[in-house]
């Protein structure tokens, strides 16, 4: 058999040409509260609106954005177009926290951090309206300094979720040093392993963390998560990624917040 062709890396210049012309944009996917259908939330995930080559998903260029260490520039870009969607909202009532992937890397240093509080007071917002994902296995032995800056996001008031739970985390003594109150584990593991959502669900609760079941694609892994006890959830069955301005009428057409799915 053929073994499948592995896509270049776009280069350096392709990348920093994107980010000069603003072709790196944030869809939000929402969160729900999955038994009633009430919006929870919304998390930014990075698209490049690549001229040539259409819409690109982050496995075709985020290992190239951090290799370069473009990666602060891009996430710089998309919290103003999501702290500006939330100005637009804020005018309409509409409360929206939204959520941020980081890369544990992004916290070796002070200056990220200082620039969300510096960008948070620029547009009028507390630290609330902002949770940061960060993926379990980025955690593991993490430097003093990214333990630090954590806390600091928390003394802010934005919330912290462990991204990918149960792929590898291997400290529960780190997992309760840790500043974060939320947990995210995949739907998939209500095939094959209920126990695992249980038991989870049991430690969130004990660490007063919050539990979001993501990966939701079915409507038997919605009703298998909600049997668990489960509350919060994303998905592509629930609601898939969209552009900004798709978001705004989405929410109008869902009563600003609520949804049936």
């Amino acid at each position: 058999m053929a073994s499948p062709r592995v896509k270049p890396l776009p280069s350096e210049l392709e990348i920093q040409r994107g980010l000069a012309l603003g072709e790196f944009r944030a869809w939000f996917q929402p969160k729900f509260v999955i038994r009633t259908g009430q919006l929870a939330g919304a998390e930014a995930l990075v698209r490049w609106e690549h001229p040539a080559r259409g819409v690109l998903l982050p496995e075709d260029f985020l290992a190239a954005v951090l290799a370069y260490d473009l990666i602060d520039d891009m996430f710089k870009q998309l919290l103003e177009q999501g702290l500006s969607l939330l100005g637009i909202l804020r005018r309409q009532q509409v409360p929206l926290e939204l959520a941020f992937n980081l890369h544990a890397s992004q916290l070796l240093g002070a200056g990220l951090v200082a620039h969300i509080q510096w960008a948070l007071g620029r547009h009028g917002f507390s630290g609330s309206v902002l949770r940061f994902e960060l993926a379990e296995n980025g955690l593991l032995n993490s430097a003093p300094a990214v333990q630090e800056n954590l806390l600091r996001l928390r003394v802010l008031g934005c919330g912290l979720s462990i991204d990918d739970f149960a792929n590898g985390f291997s400290s529960l003594k780190l997992l309760c040093q840790l500043p974060f109150n939320q947990l995210k584990l995949d739907g998939g593991f209500v095939r094959h392993n209920p126990t695992m959502i249980k038991s989870t669900r049991a430690l969130a609760n004990a660490l007063g963390m919050s539990l979001v079941i993501e990966g939701i694609s079915t409507a038997p892994i919605r009703d298998g998560v909600l049997a668990l006890g489960c509350e919060l959830g994303q998905g592509f069955y629930l609601a898939r990624p969209m552009a900004g301005h798709h978001l705004l009428p989405w929410l109008e057409a869902h009563g600003a917040g609520l949804s049936k799915f």
